[in-house]
């Protein structure tokens, strides 16, 4: 039923990028305003809003102005200015993966992560030798609190874990209209040996490429970063691991520590890093602002390995397969009490 007012909501859904909130109001059963309609918000509080329903739940829709913790942190703490009922954040939308997190386990384009534990991975000291990360308990982000951890364990067990899967592949048809852009890419899921950087291998008339530097020989010019691996012949027998646009083996979940910076992740060799010392499942730039300030849980769709590869070519999939994964997140949540009961 559609709430008397904004104390009717208790979940809300954080999203960084415009792409992220239009896959999301896919997935909505019913939306009850547009942004600057309906419900409002109080004085100062300068977050865009929708809300509508998502099974049994009424879910607010926040788009951020932009990406990164502070952002993240600012329109988390004008949320809960505005809807004070809200009891959990889900941080949708897209991220960076680590292709092999641990032992056997393995992350494919497409696949989501969700996290029952963040951490904030540039927060730390620049010393000559390299970057010390602080990890002292005064400095570092909470334990989820007990219904995160209780729903984080839940998802874990294999069945659920199976049925979530099953509800995203029924979820995603509703992608797959002509004019959406939502489609699974044409394009191969390729990842590169993490020592082999996306650059330019033969000489370049550009005055300023670094790619040659003999003093930074990871350094990558401007240039080269923004193009693609086939524009820059990217050697394929550095590919390790591949998997044709044919192989439709469906969506995994995968459940654990997300690691959250205001930095994008674009190297192989710190992403294997922080993986080996965290056992991080992914990278993004948004849970760690919103995690102090409401309960949260980061669901995210893998577009990217997080190195020096990564291309757009897989935004719009894994924001799809993010939304449906929250979707399904939602359903199993305790239905909300009657309004006035």
């Amino acid at each position: 039923m559609k709430p008397h007012d904004r104390n009717g909501f208790t979940i809300a859904i954080i999203c960084a990028l415009t792409l992220e909130g239009d896959a999301v109001e896919v997935i909505f059963d019913d939306i009850y305003d547009e942004p600057g309609r309906g419900y409002g918000k109080q004085p100062g509080d300068t977050n865009a809003y929708v809300t509508g329903r998502i099974g049994q739940h009424n879910v607010v829709l926040c788009y951020m102005p932009s990406m990164g913790r502070s952002s993240a942190a600012s329109v988390a703490s004008n949320l809960r200015f505005s809807y004070t009922e809200i009891k959990m954040a889900l941080v949708v939308g897209i991220c960076g993966g680590a292709p092999f997190p641990s032992g056997n386990s393995k992350i494919f384009l497409g696949d989501v992560i969700i996290s029952d534990s963040v951490i904030q991975y540039d927060f730390g000291r620049q010393y000559p030798g390299g970057f010390q990360r602080k990890t002292g308990v005064k400095e570092t982000l909470g334990r989820p609190n007990q219904e995160i951890r209780g729903l984080a364990n839940m998802m874990g067990s294999l069945r659920t874990r199976q049925n979530m899967e099953n509800d995203i592949s029924n979820y995603l048809s509703a992608f797959r209209q002509p004019k959406l852009r939502w489609h699974h890419p044409t394009s191969e899921d390729i990842l590169f040996d993490s020592s082999f950087a996306h650059k330019h291998r033969f000489e370049t008339p550009s005055y300023d490429c670094r790619c040659f530097s003999e003093d930074r020989p990871n350094e990558i010019c401007k240039e080269a970063s923004e193009m693609s691996c086939d524009q820059l012949a990217c050697d394929h027998r550095h590919v390790i691991r591949r998997r044709e646009s044919s192989d439709d083996s469906g969506v995994s979940i995968h459940i654990g520590t997300v690691a959250s910076a205001d930095t994008v992740m674009k190297s192989g060799e710190d992403r294997d890093s922080l993986v080996r010392e965290e056992r991080v499942l992914g990278f993004e730039m948004e849970g760690a602002g919103v995690w102090d300030n409401i309960p949260c849980v980061v669901i995210k769709g893998v577009c990217d390995y997080a190195d020096s590869h990564k291309s757009k070519d897989w935004q719009h999939y894994a924001a799809a397969t993010g939304a449906c994964a929250a979707k399904s997140f939602i359903s199993r949540l305790p239905p909300p009490p009657r309004e006035g009961s």
